[in-house]
């Protein structure tokens, strides 16, 4: 079966529904997909060596990559940018002293990869832009098949940074040699992902795995790091990576924190995640303080904030009276918070 009939299988099995510019992608995909052999690129020097996916958060760039990069039976690798740019600088740092280094790892890429999957490619700092760029160069002339997922076109890279003429090259590359495809739709779709999970979920209730299994699939998170640092002090947290923050009422709040912290995460993350919500009364005064704190800041910076709730609905949490004014505002803005339309038009400030 082709590949596009093998994924459009997979994700209706899941109740993923996609629009008319991500089945144009799969289709444009399914026509360039990477061939066995590398002879095949060598011989063919004008043909399609990857494809690079760009569009705004939550239209489906990851989840249609993954898609796409699990079909693939060739030798491949996955990495978020990140990680990716970590994993070079270790490996010069372990080659000190040898000659010309950057070409042993690029031959030791394409020794072991035919393909490689790097999801949210950004490029923010001087040294990685310099290494991207003569990195590039190497594995292009190598013949690796490249899947790309960012939020910005390829010319919209490193825009003023430090040296950014020597970033071009990159850019000239990547516009040469990959098929440069925008998800242009109007349809969010880890909204739309949060809205059937909740759809299929008829008690209302989320248990600690079901949301782990849920962030896992719809955030592609392998692995939940329970602490993070957020200006230079660390907070207990359920898991993170580049695009949300999940973390527990019960914990989170009961550390010391700041509007200038919730301020930060509105800037670094594209989702919060919230749960393990309890009543509160006025014997927990601080932890009630800090969130209501928490729903003015993310509210003011229209952040995109999830709720799941084990029993206590957030907007009922607080039972005292110490802080009964304040409270109703947070209930209002918890409610609004809570909504699909408010959803749909956060994180556009």
């Amino acid at each position: 079966m082709p590949i596009y009939e093998n994924i459009l299988k997979k994700l209706n099995s899941k109740d993923i529904t996609l629009d008319r510019s991500q089945l144009d992608f799969i289709d444009i995909f399914n026509k360039h997909k990477p061939k066995k052999s590398r002879l095949f690129f060598t011989l063919s020097k004008n043909i399609i060596k990857g494809f690079y996916l760009w569009g705004e958060v939550g239209r489906g760039k990851t989840l249609l990559l993954n898609s796409i990069y699990d079909e693939l039976k060739l030798k491949k690798a996955k990495f978020h940018y990140i990680d990716f740019m970590q994993l070079i600088h270790k490996d010069l740092k372990a080659l000190s002293g040898k000659k010309n280094p950057l070409d042993i790892i690029a031959d030791s890429i394409v020794s072991d990869f035919e393909v490689i999957f790097i999801d949210e490619f950004q490029v923010e700092d001087v040294a990685d832009a310099m290494l991207i760029t003569n990195l590039f160069k190497k594995l292009f002339e190598k013949d690796i098949y490249f899947l790309l997922s960012s939020n910005a076109h390829p010319t919209n890279l490193y825009l003023d940074g430090l040296q950014r003429q020597k970033f071009v090259s990159a850019i000239n590359l990547m516009e040469k040699h990959l098929n440069i495809y925008k998800l242009d739709g109007d349809r969010d779709y880890r909204i739309s992902l949060i809205s059937q999970f909740e759809k299929n979920n008829d008690s209302g209730l989320f248990n600690k795995k079901k949301i782990k299994d849920f962030i896992s699939s719809t955030f592609d998170c392998d692995e939940f790091i329970n602490q993070i640092e957020i200006n230079n002090r660390y907070f207990s947290c359920n898991g993170f990576n580049n695009s949300f923050l999940w973390i527990s009422f019960s914990k989170f709040f009961r550390e010391p924190s700041s509007a200038k912290d919730y301020i930060e995460i509105c800037k670094k993350f594209d989702w919060i995640l919230i749960n393990e919500f309890g009543e509160c009364g006025d014997d927990e005064a601080d932890r009630v303080r800090r969130f209501i704190s928490f729903i003015d800041v993310t509210y003011k910076e229209n952040a995109k904030v999830k709720f799941f709730h084990e029993g206590v609905d957030p907007k009922n949490l607080y039972i005292g009276k110490k802080f009964q004014y304040l409270w109703e505002r947070s209930q209002s803005r918890i409610s609004e918070m809570k909504s699909k339309k408010y959803l749909l038009n956060s994180g556009k400030n």
